[in-house]
């Protein structure tokens, strides 16, 4: 892109943009950035001449201990495809070759050929802008399956070389060459002596470009250098189809770096740029010029980093890109504004599940979820949340974003409209760090036991079942002839039988027993699970309580047979004037004795939570009930009742006998029980409130016309509180069952 007029550029771009949101939003940020650049030229101008050279001592002793840290021993080789996205589509479509085009959308342009880039339309650039710089501009949308695919392919080359290479993306990657040139060039020492790690290495480099184009038919350019940063900005200078050497030879990377513009260097953008501009830095070499004034406007990481450049250091070890150390993995996405809630939601699922695979792949997890954000104002906002416990689920990726980005729209003052999705983990893990220990939840646990199960059962039974699908799918309706009959829309004809179904119908029939046998086998170990419980609670040590009403000391299991006694005993009290030493063994005992009938079972089942249980027999034929008229006496009824209950069964509290079925009984026990009692307090209610009010009205009579009375001294018209309350106005209560007579 050297030689091309920036000025007409930039000036089309300023037309096609004036007045957008993105305009404005890019004007506002450089308002507020010169202003920051007044203020740091101002201060800068404040500084004196001692400050400074104070400063520059101290940094001075940095350069020192960064320059003992250099390593000139290793050979790293960037490797950046060249126009990647575009060259993909250009070779799947030949006429896309001599024409200029670019990928993306509209909206954002993720890449363009080289003859598009004549124009000025390069990547990260709107569509609609890039159709003002070039007319003729195709735009092709992205197929990223396509593009990951052939990056498998690059990648299979670049293991050859290195395995433990570190890909930055599907485009580029960091290789460490060192030992694999060392053993190169023992096998090959016989043969030649004059071979030297520089040409073995350009030789290497060589060679493997051509395997990429080979596999691939793309090319790809490559930097040389001794550490990463240096072999990044090598691969730039020959592209594309190129490559560049940079000897470990401290006097060449000084000249190197010395005349090499700032903005060449990564990580140095545009508003690092302007920073450094402001204060007359153009290139490299005077960062170590103006080190001491760096010392004194920036922060301590800024400094650093720009010695790092200026002395032409980097990372001579690939491990600071190795999953063990990576810090963070994200993965984000720019779209055309919307404000619609489930294409956010549809687009945040599509980004969890990307990143889900690519965690996967490369065998980490992590803990803390981020989700980020810009809004259709180039708002830019983050929120993050700490999960429970380190993963890499895409379903609890896409919960917690929906959750996160839920609130995000609840809490905006109007519809949130965004332009961009980013999700990201950090506090990152190997997944073999994790261990077997992992706690699982119940789900897990029992779902995993079932299927384990399920699984035996299938081999045990897997021949029978198969039969059994073979016999079945005889029978079946074809899916050819009618595949609306499939989806449920359609009854099937008779005529389309067919002798034997398709290979899909077998395991379609197969499958649903196999699941059936899955959820009776997972049923059948929750009820194990619980009749273990059970029985760990029955197998407990008797316990010795006193009766409250026989004033006896009962050995029981547990305090529901405890209970059980004591409704037994309030029964007997309130009841009749049955013997009161009967006591639950004995109705256990009467229980036992009709449990070996082959027509009648005994069940106990409590009427209600305060009334006693009744017994009641079930035939095993006809699955009706009724009171028994012998071996045993009903708990509640005397023996004269008892001869009556074919009748009906016998409420306890009204007296009524026309209730046939049990739960009918019930839910009348119920409503006698909750009748009288509201009935009982509606009364004392009532009498309470006209007392109340007689005193009241005798208050204010006495007070209107009545001499002062002297409450020392005792009298006879002064009566106690409740003494006017004559017992033979009392109401007689009815006799009934009612909750206080049980507790009383």
């Amino acid at each position: 892109m050297d030689g091309l007029d920036t000025n007409k550029i930039n000036e089309i771009i300023r037309n096609a943009s004036e007045g957008s949101r993105f305009y404005l939003h890019k004007e506002k940020r450089q308002q507020e950035l010169d202003v920051k650049l007044a203020q740091m030229k101002e201060a800068a101008g404040s500084y004196t001449e001692d400050q400074i050279k104070r400063a520059t001592q101290q940094m001075d002793e940095m350069v020192l201990e960064l320059e003992s840290e250099r390593d000139l021993r290793r050979t790293v080789v960037h490797v950046d495809m060249d126009m990647f996205y575009a060259a993909v589509e250009m070779r799947d479509d030949p006429s896309l070759r001599n024409k200029p085009m670019a990928v993306g959308g509209p909206g954002m342009l993720s890449t363009s050929n080289y003859a598009a880039r004549r124009y000025g339309v390069r990547a990260a650039m709107p569509g609609f802008i890039g159709k003002k710089l070039c007319p003729e501009l195709v735009i092709v949308p992205p197929h990223f399956d396509k593009y990951r695919a052939v990056s498998r392919q690059v990648q299979e080359v670049f293991a050859e070389y290195d395995p433990n290479f570190s890909a930055m993306s599907l485009d580029e990657a960091y290789l460490d060459i060192t030992d694999y040139l060392h053993n190169s060039i023992q096998a090959l020492q016989h043969e030649s002596e004059d071979l030297d790690m520089g040409s073995m290495a350009s030789a290497v480099v060589a060679e493997m470009r051509e395997k990429i184009y080979t596999k691939t038919q793309l090319t790809a350019s490559a930097g040389i250098a001794p550490n990463t940063r240096l072999a990044k900005v090598c691969s730039d200078m020959n592209k594309p189809n190129g490559q560049f050497y940079l000897p470990p030879d401290l006097e060449r990377i000084q000249s190197f770096i010395a005349t090499l513009p700032i903005r060449k260097v990564s990580g140095i953008g545009n508003v690092t740029e302007q920073h450094l501009n402001a204060l007359g830095i153009t290139q490299c070499s005077h960062l170590m010029e103006k080190r001491g004034l760096l010392k004194l406007l920036f922060s301590d990481t800024s400094i650093h980093t720009f010695m790092s450049v200026a002395l032409g250091l980097g990372h001579t070890s690939l491990s600071a890109w190795t999953e063990k150390e990576r810090k963070s993995i994200s993965t984000e996405t720019t779209f055309k504004g919307t404000s619609d809630r489930l294409t956010l939601f549809k687009l945040t699922e599509d980004l969890c599940q990307e990143l889900a695979d690519e965690m996967e792949q490369k065998g980490i997890v992590g803990k803390v979820f981020t989700l980020k954000i810009k809004t259709t104002d180039f708002q830019v906002r983050s929120r993050a949340q700490t999960l429970g416990e380190v993963t890499h689920d895409p379903e609890i990726l896409a919960t917690t974003a929906h959750r996160l980005l839920l609130h995000e729209m609840n809490t905006s003052d109007g519809p949130l409209s965004l332009r961009l999705l980013g999700v990201r983990m950090s506090s990152l893990m190997n997944a073999a760090d994790m261990g077997p220990n992992r706690q699982a939840t119940l789900r897990q646990m029992f779902s995993k036991v079932a299927q384990s199960r399920v699984s035996l059962s299938d081999a045990v039974t897997g021949n029978e079942n198969l039969h059994h699908s073979k016999e079945q799918s005889r029978c079946m309706v074809s899916t050819e002839e009618l595949p609306a009959y499939l989806h449920g829309s359609d009854e099937p004809s008779v005529g389309s039988v067919q002798p034997e179904s398709s290979e899909k119908t077998k395991y379609k029939s197969l499958g649903k027993s196999r699941s059936k046998n899955h959820v009776k086998m997972k049923n059948l170990l929750i009820d194990q699970f619980l009749s273990k419980v059970s029985e760990n609670y029955g197998a407990r040590e008797m316990e010795q309580y006193e009766c409250s009403v026989c004033g006896k000391l009962v050995k029981v299991k547990n305090l529901t047979e405890f209970n059980n006694h004591l409704d037994f005993c309030l029964e007997n009290s309130a009841s009749c004037d049955s013997d009161l030493d009967t006591s639950i063994t004995d109705v256990k005992k009467a229980k036992s004795q009709n449990a070996h009938s082959d027509d009648y079972n005994i069940k106990w089942k409590p009427v209600n939570k305060h009334t006693e249980y009744q017994n009641i027999q079930s035939h095993k034929d006809t699955n009706t009930h009724r009171i028994p008229t012998e071996s045993v006496t009903n708990v509640r009824s005397t023996s004269s009742e008892c001869s009556s209950s074919s009748q009906g069964y016998l409420c306890p509290v009204c007296d009524q006998r026309n209730f046939s079925d049990y739960d009918l009984l019930n839910k009348h026990v119920d409503e006698c029980l909750n009748k009288s009692a509201f009935s009982q307090m509606q009364r004392e209610m009532d009498v309470q409130f006209r007392r109340s009010e007689k005193g009241i009205n005798e208050m204010l009579q006495k007070s209107l016309n009545a001499e002062p009375v002297d409450i020392s001294q005792p009298s006879s018209s002064i009566k106690r509180k409740g003494s006017s309350r004559s017992k033979k106005t009392e109401k007689v209560k009815k006799v009934c069952n009612t909750l206080d007579r049980y507790l009383s």
